[in-house]
């Protein structure tokens, strides 16, 4: 009698469809309970250890904010950016305060990148909870996309633009989502909405005493 060791028996290849065809019930529940439009559980979800310099990046960013409100400060930037450039040439918006630090027009170019990136992050991570966010260098996109020969004024126009866009999006979702809606951050690990909002308007108050401190040097 000869033995066929590369096939399986008939009865193990009838359970073995069955199992693909009908999923546990454990996870059609799973499937079930996973709000819509997120993703699934992945190995990126793992909790990524945060460095030291990300760590202080961090907690000078919520320095800045201070415990306030994201949202009002969010509304409140664009002004702000728009009085403390007002009155500077372009040349002096290209004037870097020292070698290896951006001048103002760079800055306020930075300030686009991260409207339209954390715009992106918001909307991912409201409408499809556990999407990857990945991180940026920012450092590369500022010289690459060659910030230092932007122009000022409509830079701070734009910053307008796009914020007022993310604000209506956020005005639209209610606030109880705010708390259910995450990405998973390259960097950061596990990012709530609510999270997001708060180091963007942290974020906002450090470039503008950038700003300010680049006015001060030069005395402008």
């Amino acid at each position: 009698m000869s033995l066929d060791f590369g096939r399986k028996p008939e009865s193990y290849q009838k359970r073995e469809s069955l199992v693909k065809r009908f999923p546990s019930a454990r996870r059609a529940k799973a499937r079930r309970a996973r709000p819509r439009g997120a993703q699934p559980r992945s190995r990126s979800s793992k909790r990524i250890p945060i460095t030291p310099a990300l760590r202080a990046y961090l907690r000078k960013t919520d320095e800045y904010r201070a415990g306030r409100d994201p949202i009002a400060l969010m509304k409140q930037a664009p002004a702000k950016f728009a009085r403390a450039v007002a009155g500077l040439s372009p040349n002096q918006m290209r004037k870097r305060p020292a070698r290896g630090k951006w001048s103002i027009v760079e800055i306020l170019g930075h300030l686009q990148d991260t409207e339209v990136v954390y715009g992106y992050r918001l909307r991912f991570s409201l409408a499809q909870p556990g999407a990857n966010l990945e991180g940026y260098d920012q450092e590369a996109w500022t010289e690459r996309l060659r910030h230092r020969r932007g122009n000022g004024r409509r830079l701070v126009e734009r910053i307008r633009a796009l914020r007022e866009g993310t604000l209506d999006v956020m005005g639209q979702v209610p606030r109880p989502r705010w708390k259910r809606g995450y990405g998973m951050h390259s960097e950061r690990g596990k990012q709530t909405v609510r999270r997001t909002l708060e180091l963007i308007a942290g974020h906002d108050l450090n470039h503008l005493d950038q700003i300010k401190a680049i006015r001060k040097k030069f005395d402008w």
